[in-house]
């Protein structure tokens, strides 16, 4: 990922919301989200490479698939509804921005309980087989 881009658009993005806001508030708000998108999609591209490293990293563990699918939905869970609640607070609506953080940390738990079973599991047989 190129960072210096990413500054670059944040910059241009805080100075037009700066601008903006003097002007016309509501034209602030739209330049934040705009800014933000950008940034996001920016940020996303570059996951790409990282995903296709740890399928790489996967392949030669030979670590379960399904295992590997769980956690890159928990972390996208998690990254996504971070963003997403930063944007709601930017956009002066903390309060719901607080209501999504807590729905991802809910299914962020619900995805990690089969890993957790399946670690209990392998405790147990190690233990049992001592």
């Amino acid at each position: 990922m190129d960072v210096f881009k990413v500054i670059g658009v944040g910059l241009v993005g805080l100075c037009a919301a700066f601008t903006l806001k003097s002007a016309e508030s509501r034209y602030a708000a739209i330049a934040v989200v705009a800014t933000g998108a950008v940034i996001l999609i920016i940020a996303v591209n570059a996951l790409g490479d990282a995903v296709v490293g740890l399928h790489e990293i996967i392949d030669k563990t030979g670590v379960d698939q399904a295992l590997f699918a769980t956690l890159l939905k928990i972390v996208g869970i998690g990254y996504l509804t971070e963003y997403t609640s930063e944007v709601c607070s930017d956009a002066e609506c903390a309060s719901i921005g607080k209501k999504i953080a807590f729905a991802g940390k809910i299914a962020i738990f619900l995805l990690a309980l089969p890993i957790v079973k399946a670690l209990m599991d392998t405790v147990g047989e190690l233990i049992s087989g001592v």
